[in-house]
């Protein structure tokens, strides 16, 4: 089954003035957004078609690939997309070496993905007007993570932690067009940190692996 991205609306959103906002370029006039945009989304209802799109993504992964599909709420995600989630789907793959990837639905309106030990990424990342994404764009980098998860392209690791000292954790995706990562310290909570780092050190080479095809579609 080949995914298909669900058409996305034309969407025509204007200004107090009655302007047609150029999201993805409202500020390519100036040297950058101006200050008391960093605190405004004064369109977030632009994102909602990213729900069809997860909708389209969990569909497509559940019927080519040998997972498990669950409904989960609150209290078994991971990040703060539990305090907005609406819906969430975990798709565990049939091997444990590949990582396993539940898809949130938010109130933004838009999407988290939680994927492999400890990534958390969301979609769109702010949704403020200072960031000004456009929604083709957010798209694109959901689809890519989803993909570079699946297709075994997702490295995290997890350093320090020992003798009371700091972690630091990070990851690595490999995209189309290169690769997005990123690391910080974390500062807990420790028990889980500690069984991310064993997890992921019992990993082939330390990555996770791609995710195995359905016996229909293999």
């Amino acid at each position: 089954m080949a995914y298909v991205r669900p058409d996305l609306p034309r969407q025509v959103f204007t200004d107090a003035a009655g302007r047609p906002i150029p999201y993805g370029h409202r500020w390519d006039h100036l040297d950058g957004p101006p200050e008391a945009a960093y605190s405004v989304a004064e369109h977030p209802e632009r994102f909602a078609p990213l729900h069809d799109v997860a909708d389209a993504l969990v569909a497509h992964l559940a019927a080519t690939y040998a997972v498990e599909v669950a409904t989960v709420g609150p209290r078994d995600l991971r990040g703060p997309a539990a305090d907005r989630a609406l819906r969430a789907a975990r798709l565990t793959p049939s091997s444990p070496d590949a990582a396993p990837l539940t898809v949130v639905r938010t109130d933004l309106p838009g999407v988290v993905v939680e994927a492999g030990a400890l990534l958390v990424e969301p979609f769109p990342v702010c949704g403020c007007d200072a960031c000004d994404d456009p929604l083709e764009r957010v798209v694109e980098d959901l689809e890519e993570t989803v993909g570079a998860v699946v297709t075994g392209s997702l490295h995290e690791w997890v350093r320090g932690g020992r003798l009371g000292r700091q972690f630091w954790v990070g990851h690595a995706l490999s995209v189309p067009g290169g690769t997005r990562s990123g690391e910080g310290r974390r500062s807990g909570p420790r028990a889980q940190l500690l069984a991310a780092r064993e997890r992921l050190a019992a990993l082939p080479g330390g990555r996770w692996q791609p995710w195995a095809r359905a016996a229909a579609d293999a």
